[in-house]
């Protein structure tokens, strides 16, 4: 898990102070080291995250030799978890390796099987492979988007990185907030990440989920999509019975290739159905006589929770019982909403995009599971979206359920949360791990039945009975659902109001062309003179928030100025 970033120039040579620049711009992806590589027209930059192999052989950008002699260089981003046996195979047809690192297996398997391997890998990557004697740059990002990969085109030049962020030290590059963009961010903005390769910043695209781009040695530019899960479905028994077996059997082996590593490994706990059945797994598994768990860490039991003392949302109680259940030892992270104030912008810089919420809790517990040491975490994001977990996809027709849910998981809710939690975590050096996003686990559940998912009152069924006897049943059974949110109305009554009055007196406020900026001001300010907001403004406080994101965004992405704390800017 890293930061990559590179340049392609067939008509520049590539400067090595303009690589190391934009390489280190994400040295909070990879804080355990650095590596740049340039040849002809051709420059890759990398951060380290250590996790397998944490010798020098592991690091990145890497040089691989195929048994034919050709040579190759990949920086590589994320994790492919059945690299043991992809290993294997490649050893027995001749291929040697230097390193114990998937990223040595990922560039063997490209220069052995192509854009074929992509379809092979088992895990989540954003990667760029140069191949040497046919001067072509590769690049891929996984099925379903969890590893980011953005890029530029512009004149004889292609820059990518992982991260916005890293092209605001890329010399040439012209910041510029697209304004096409920012009105559909300022609407729905959880429809944008999914849905479009377009950014905030413009000039500047993704590479979408399950797609390639090569770029050619004349710098012809190619690409598309290899990856449509909905062209992987498979048969399920008829037998529920059956079924439920059968993804009690995907999901305790998704959550054992998760836990490979070489370094201690942990789990983000709120007590919920997803984040329970990921740490009852770990501790299921390493029972007695189920089985080996190939190049798993000793150290794997610690449970991180984070606290909301008095409030409805607070699930410390579940959490607690989840940690003790699994065999793990709890930490626990206290939401202070003061303090959490003063964290505010930094996740606003580490965000990158528009999004109707405040991160700071969740940016928070990661900053916690970095200063305990503990750099793996294996988190249960994307069932919801997956499998019906939100309680109004109880209210859906049941002819309905799997089109809304492929939506859902695709294109709307999960891409989004999906860039959450990738930025949340590696602004503080962790690696995230999601078992309910194995590409064999997720083919399976979008062929079940929709009432494998939701009925007689309970959503996300499968899960429940497919976990029995692994996972506690004062949870298993639970029907009540909380999000990770913030107290946004009790800081637009108090803490926020510095930062709403500074924000919303900047000419991008004062001056957008999206709403009227002095009449929103008057009633928001108004709001919180009086103390007045309620539950019932939750909507209204995240819609406001979606227009301050714009205002921070452009002043920090565009304009270069330096923001932090939870006060006046």
């Amino acid at each position: 898990m890293c930061g990559i970033a590179g340049i392609l120039d067939l008509a520049t040579p590539i400067s090595p102070e303009t690589l190391d620049r934009f390489t280190d711009s994400l040295a909070h992806r990879g804080p355990d080291g650095r590596g740049t590589w340039i040849g002809p027209g051709i420059g890759l930059g990398h951060r380290r995250l250590s996790i397998l192999d944490p010798t020098d052989a592991g690091a990145c950008p890497m040089e691989h030799v195929a048994p034919d002699g050709r040579r190759f260089r990949i920086t590589f981003n994320g994790e492919v978890y059945n690299f043991l046996e992809l290993r294997a195979e490649l050893e027995g047809e001749g291929w040697r390796f230097r390193s114990d690192t998937d990223t040595e297996v990922v560039v063997a398997s490209f220069a052995r099987w192509g854009r074929g391997c992509q379809e092979r890998f088992n895990g989540m990557w954003a990667f760029a492979i140069w191949d040497e004697s046919a001067r072509s740059l590769f690049m891929s990002r996984d099925r379903f988007g969890v590893k980011p990969l953005y890029y530029s085109a512009a004149g004889t030049r292609i820059a990518f990185a992982s991260e916005i962020k890293a092209f605001a030290s890329l010399d040439g590059f012209r910041r510029e907030l697209d304004l096409e963009v920012a009105a559909v961010s300022v609407e729905r903005s959880q429809a944008l990440e999914g849905g479009s390769d377009r950014t905030l910043m413009k000039g500047l695209n993704k590479l979408m989920p399950g797609h390639w781009l090569e770029v050619d040695r004349e710098g012809r530019v190619t690409g598309g999509r290899w990856w449509n899960t909905m062209d992987h479905l498979v048969e399920v028994p008829s037998s529920r019975d059956e079924r439920v077996a059968r993804f009690r059997e995907l999901f305790l082996d998704a959550v054992a290739l998760r836990m490979r590593s070489d370094v201690a490994v942990g789990t983000c706990l709120s007590g919920g159905i997803d984040s329970t059945a990921v740490a009852s797994a770990m501790g299921w598994l390493h029972g007695e006589g189920r089985g080996e768990l190939r190049r798993a860490p000793r150290e794997w039991r610690r449970s991180f929770v984070a606290s909301f003392p008095g409030s409805f949302i607070d699930e410390t109680e579940h959490a607690t019982d989840a940690a003790r259940h699994a065999g793990c030892e709890p930490s626990y992270w206290v939401f202070d909403p003061k303090r959490a104030l003063d964290d505010l912008l930094d996740s606003v810089w580490s965000m990158e995009e528009v999004y109707p919420g405040v991160a700071v809790p969740i940016w928070s517990l990661y900053r916690e599971m970095r200063r305990a040491g503990v750099f793996v975490s294996l988190d249960g994001h994307g069932g919801d979206e997956l499998l019906g977990g939100y309680t109004w996809y109880l209210d859906w027709p049941m002819d309905k359920v799997n089109a809304n849910l492929e939506s859902d998981f695709h294109r709307t809710l999960l891409p989004s949360i999906l860039r959450n939690y990738d930025r949340c975590s590696m602004a503080h050096g962790i690696e995230v791990r999601m078992p309910f996003m194995d590409w064999r686990l997720v083919c399976l559940a979008f062929s079940l039945p929709p009432e494998d998912k939701i009925g007689g009152g309970f959503t996300k069924r499968v899960v429940r009975d497919a976990l029995a006897g692994i996972m506690p049943d004062s949870i298993r059974r639970r029907r009540s659902k909380f999000g990770f949110n913030s107290p946004m109305i009790e800081w637009y009554n108090g803490g926020m109001i510095p930062l709403l009055s500074e924000v919303m007196s900047h000419p991008y406020w004062l001056e957008s062309p999206w709403w009227n900026g002095a009449e929103v001001r008057r009633d928001v300010l108004g709001r919180c003179a009086a103390k007045s907001w309620t539950m019932s403004d939750w909507n209204l406080s995240l819609e406001t928030w979606s227009k301050l994101n714009i205002v921070l965004w452009t002043r920090m992405f565009v304009d270069g100025e330096v923001l932090r704390g939870g006060g006046v800017p």
